[in-house]
């Protein structure tokens, strides 16, 4: 996910935002394609400052950040996985609507509802696009993984 968007996720002048953090991308920065600090770095920082009475810095941010991605898609996919053995009809298509699912509940309006990200309106259709494959991908992976573990 993080290469396909890192091939398609420019901003609009054709630079790479943050690219300081783009030469090690990491998990946590699967949007790639926005410019704004990743929510997830965002997230881990306000609770270390919560904790801790500091924000964290930018290797903080990282690791912080990879590890609220982390427990947010596994999080969502235990959802998913138990949501699958209550309705057989949650796994249709192969996880793509549910990865479709949690790019509109999280991406595009939660995130921006909480703060964490600007408007949808205010980025451009490629970001939306990288967005939601990446979701494509994310709801793929996530029955293929629900298939294995139930052997199904």
């Amino acid at each position: 996910m993080v290469m396909f968007n890192h091939l398609i996720g420019r901003s609009e002048n054709g630079q790479r935002p943050h690219q300081h953090r783009r030469n090690a991308a990491s998990p946590n920065e699967t949007d790639a394609t926005i410019s704004d600090e990743p929510a997830s770095m965002q997230v881990a920082s306000l609770a270390s400052e919560r904790v801790t009475g500091a924000p964290l810095g930018e290797r903080g941010k990282q690791i912080g950040g990879s590890l609220v991605h982390y427990l947010f898609g596994a999080s969502v996919g235990a959802v998913y996985g138990a949501a699958a053995e209550f309705q057989r009809g949650a796994t249709a298509n192969g996880g793509l609507p549910f990865g479709t699912a949690v790019w509109i509940a999280a991406d595009e309006l939660g995130l921006p509802l909480v703060g964490l990200a600007r408007a949808p309106t205010e980025y451009p259709p490629a970001r939306h696009l990288a967005a939601f494959a990446s979701h494509l991908v994310f709801g793929a992976t996530a029955e293929a993984v629900r298939r294995g573990l139930r052997g199904a």
